[in-house]
């Protein structure tokens, strides 16, 4: 059996008719920047969210830069964030005049520690950008604690938590604004490029809008940037909305299914260590084990695919070589850049196949020879 790490054409072959439909429709009309479909999708993901205000933009990598932007940041002001994520998020905070201060993670979960970031303030800091990464949601009631005592504003990066909460709440509109991705590969996807800013402050959805269309165009009341989710992508997503919730169910029972099938094994399933006031949106199911790479290895020549995210923490990145940090401050970080393995969850993944990779990774524990000595961490 061979296994995809993510199937992308299962989810899209039962919609090619209506991408298809959809395509022709805005040729004929020459509708592709901005209009109905835009609009409409706006609307959609505002009520999904149950957010007041949504901003469509270019990606989620902009969604963060217009965020941090709409908050006015100066040069040199201070913003914490995770040291494990994908670069984007960090970037966003040096793109827009700001200096990142890195936060390590949770020794037993892959988000960033809430009570280390205390430690990080300093007068020069002005806001906090937790990652909920994974879909897995950060302790936002806890981050919301230390904002209110200390003024700073608050970004949350939904890039992959699409309806995750906690306390029924869900992520993005805890903070002042929160950002995500319609990157393909996401729990909502487009066929392409998308992203989107949501908040409950009418003042910042406004000036978030001027930011991402150049300031306002024809009035260009600042300077902005021209970062626009087209019409295409928009109808795409409008199209795909609809099986959000049964996406995020089906990721939710396999995880299930992995960690029933799994759970006397020398695995960490440190993200679920949290009760049931925190719910994930599973967009990926991610375990931690010291030998990662051999498993990694072994389960690829069963024709098993899966990933890694990610292979480096952010702060020993060549990017980042310029802040001359001492790289063993983030030392959770580092653990979960060499543990972490990324199992196939999507709904491409049927129960006959999580069985066969469950069967496969209880082969390669009880392996005695696989036992006898652990990967350098």
């Amino acid at each position: 059996m061979r296994i995809k790490f993510n199937n992308l054409y299962f989810n899209h072959k039962k919609l090619e008719n209506k991408f298809v439909g959809s395509l022709i429709k805005h040729i004929r009309n020459s509708n592709f920047i901005g209009g109905l479909e835009v609009k409409k999708f706006e609307n959609n993901f505002k009520k999904y969210n149950q957010s007041k205000y949504c901003i469509s933009c270019a990606n989620g990598s902009d969604a963060l830069l217009i965020a941090i932007k709409a908050l006015g940041i100066k040069k040199g002001d201070e913003v914490i964030t995770t040291a494990f994520s994908w670069i984007a998020t960090s970037a966003a905070i040096t793109l827009a005049g700001g200096k990142v201060i890195f936060c390590d993670v949770e020794k037993d979960g892959f988000n960033i520690d809430p009570k280390q970031i205390e430690s990080k303030i300093s007068k020069k800091t002005i806001g906090i950008i937790p990652v909920h990464l994974y879909g897995y949601p950060c302790d936002m009631i806890f981050i919301m604690k230390i904002a209110k005592k200390y003024k700073l504003w608050v970004v949350e990066d939904c890039a992959q938590a699409h309806l995750s909460s906690v306390r029924g709440k869900f992520v993005g509109n805890f903070g002042d604004f929160g950002t995500f991705s319609f990157f393909p590969g996401k729990n909502l996807g487009a066929l392409g490029d998308g992203g989107c800013l949501v908040t409950n402050n009418k003042n910042l959805a406004n000036k978030a809008r001027l930011i991402a269309n150049h300031g306002g165009k024809g009035s260009h009341l600042l300077e902005g940037i021209n970062s626009r989710l087209d019409a295409i992508q928009a109808s795409f997503l409008n199209i795909k909305i609809k099986n959000l919730k049964k996406e995020i169910k089906i990721r939710g029972e396999n995880a299930k299914k992995y960690l029933n099938l799994l759970k006397n094994f020398n695995i960490n399933y440190n993200f679920l260590k949290k009760n049931f006031e925190f719910k994930s949106c599973f967009h990926l199911f991610v375990i931690k084990t010291e030998l990662r790479d051999r498993l990694m290895k072994y389960l690829l020549q069963k024709g098993v695919e899966t990933q890694i995210h990610y292979k480096k923490k952010l702060p020993s990145l060549p990017a980042y070589k310029y802040l001359k940090l001492n790289l063993n401050l983030f030392p959770n970080a580092t653990k979960a850049s060499k543990r972490n393995l990324c199992l196939p969850n999507s709904s491409s993944v049927s129960s006959k196949k999580i069985v066969f990779i469950s069967n496969l990774i209880k082969n390669f524990f009880n392996n005695k020879n696989v036992l006898r000595y652990k990967d350098k961490i």
